[in-house]
């Protein structure tokens, strides 16, 4: 391998920290998702043979963890409620007017908020879209045609718009 983890995990993790965060509200098990996650990634890295990017490799190997650990996670428990503590934080670090940064990190909370409660594979092309990934990329992330990529994004889209609007 070209990399070391160490190095491949430091370029990658707050593009990891996204992806658990589209999955998972709560933060402790969101960051048990991020664990989880590396783990999958170290013990598939082994398996990289250059097919794809490795950044479209790891959000696969991601995304699919991900799917996994809320399938598990929905039989385990009701779904709590979302713990966004660190978005809202972000936001403030930007030197802005404070009324902009509250109204800027609610609209990134609900967005979270709406985007978890997508169906699983609408969540994940939205969110492999907000990465910046092609459709093409997406298509092999997911194991979908590229076609139904855009079909899935377009419904997701109709759905997220139409749960912001009625907040």
């Amino acid at each position: 391998m070209h990399k070391d983890f160490k190095q491949i995990l430091a370029e990658h993790q707050a593009l990891l920290s996204r992806v658990a965060s589209s999955y998972e509200a709560n933060e402790s098990v969101r960051q048990e998702l991020l664990q989880e996650i590396a783990l999958a990634v170290w013990q598939g890295l082994e398996r990289f043979n250059g097919d794809a990017s490795l950044k479209t490799y790891i959000l696969k190997i991601a995304h699919n963890r991900a799917v996994t650990h809320v399938s598990k996670e929905v039989k385990n428990r009701d779904l709590s409620q979302p713990d966004d503590d660190d978005i809202v934080g972000t936001a403030g670090a930007i030197d802005e007017e404070p009324e902009y940064v509250a109204a800027r990190s609610r609209q990134v909370t609900s967005l979270l908020e709406a985007i978890r409660t997508l169906p699983v594979t609408m969540r994940q092309v939205m969110t492999l879209t907000l990465e910046g990934l092609s459709y093409q990329e997406i298509a092999e992330v997911c194991g979908l045609t590229k076609n139904h990529v855009g079909v899935l994004l377009q419904r997701a889209k109709t759905t997220l718009q139409q749960r912001m609007n009625h907040e």
